[in-house]
């Protein structure tokens, strides 16, 4: 049967009694086919549990648990990377959050921040996560509503970076501003490379501002 079922699901499926969803789910699984694995259960221990005996009294009613998939939700986590300075160096980086519902079709890059938002710093370019919200509308055993939710992400990333000029064209170019070879770089160098531990950051983003000249900020 797992065979067919992976060669040919669409015939196999025409010998079962099954709803356009639940062929849907067999094809596409999701967080919905546990709904469908729990009424197959349920089904079988039924069949093979023994017959019940003959009884007079009246069964009570007793709660069904329902359930149904509601609307998607799309979400855009935005995180704004601040540059902090101190006397004209680069000291440290600290972060403004915020999430934003995002409308179908709408660009995350173009929701505003929300009001009186204060950036702990220059803000630097940001991050735009969104994350899709799946639900599950349910009901317990005394029947009141209940909410599953899962989550999937969908885009991430904000590394954006021009491309080397050896994609250019130009595998002569060094791939930074400067010559390698000067003494400035050369000095650069020997200053990270002397650094103690707790300078050794603020070395390297001199070295980087003697690599690429100008287009450090």
């Amino acid at each position: 049967m797992r065979r067919r079922l992976l060669e040919s699901p669409e015939e196999v499926f025409q010998e079962f009694d099954l709803a356009e969803e639940e062929r849907d789910l067999l094809r596409r699984p999701d967080h919905r086919l546990l709904r469908l694995l729990g009424a197959a259960l349920a089904d079988e221990v039924e069949s093979s549990g023994p017959r019940p005996k003959v009884s007079t009294v009246v069964p009570q009613p007793h709660t069904t648990v329902q359930a149904g998939t509601l609307p998607d939700i799309s979400l855009v986590l935005t995180i704004v990377p601040c540059a902090q300075y101190e006397n004209g160096r680069l000291s440290t980086f600290a972060y403004a959050v915020w999430v934003n519902p995002l409308p179908q079709g709408a660009d995350p890059a173009a929701l505003p921040p929300p009001p009186g938002v204060v950036f702990p710093g220059q803000p630097l370019t940001p991050l735009h996560t969104v994350i899709r919200v799946s639900a599950v509308q349910m009901q317990d055993a005394a029947g009141d509503p209940q909410v599953g939710l899962s989550a999937s992400l969908q885009q991430s990333s904000n590394i954006i970076a021009p491309p080397p000029p050896e994609a250019a064209g130009r595998p002569g170019v060094p791939p930074f501003g400067s010559d390698l070879g000067s003494g400035e770089v050369q000095a650069a160098v020997a200053a990270v490379r002397g650094a103690p531990s707790d300078q050794r950051y603020g070395r390297l983003i001199d070295l980087m501002h003697v690599l690429r000249g100008a287009e450090v900020r």
